[in-house]
This record gives structure tokens, C-alpha cells and sequence, in this order.
């Protein structure tokens, strides 16, 4: 996987089921749609908490995160 740590834009789905999950973001100034979320996970950076979420367009996965106390998201890595 092809570390990267950009910010990126995201449209999120917050729902009863799902606390919430990311739909689509915007990277390169091209939008990826997700298609599936195939594993989701939290962690703690210092007092801050961060949620990964491992998503596919289909035909590339992909890494991003969302830092709730920054209000930040970032994608952290890309594998085609």
C-alpha cells in the first residue's frame, strides 16, 4: 500500500445502524465513490480519536481516517 497522509474531503453517512461511514471523497480533484466499507477500526492518538475506515471504489482500496477532535480527514493510503 502507497502511504500518502493527504486531507481529503468527505461525504459521510451518519445512520442508525452505522455510527457513520464515509460515501464519497474528493482526491486529485477526481471524486471516488465507495462502494464498500471492508473494515472499519478505532485507535487512540494521544487525546484524540481516530477512525479508519477501509473502503473500495470497486477496482482500488483505500485508507482513510477521521480525527474527531480535529474534525480531519485524511487518506492515508492507496492500493490499486
Amino acid at each position: 500500500m502507497e502511504r500518502l497522509g493527504e486531507k481529503i474531503a468527505v461525504v459521510a453517512s451518519f445512520g442508525l445502524r452505522e455510527r457513520f461511514r464515509p460515501v464519497k471523497f474528493m482526491w486529485s480533484s477526481k471524486v471516488v465513490q465507495v462502494k464498500d466499507v471492508t473494515y472499519a477500526w478505532t485507535e487512540m492518538k494521544g487525546q484524540a480519536k481516530v477512525y479508519h475506515f477501509s473502503v473500495t471504489d470497486g477496482c482500488t482500496v483505500y485508507e482513510i481516517s477521521f480525527n474527531a477532535s480535529a474534525i480531519a480527514w485524511t487518506l492515508e493510503g492507496v492500493e490499486a
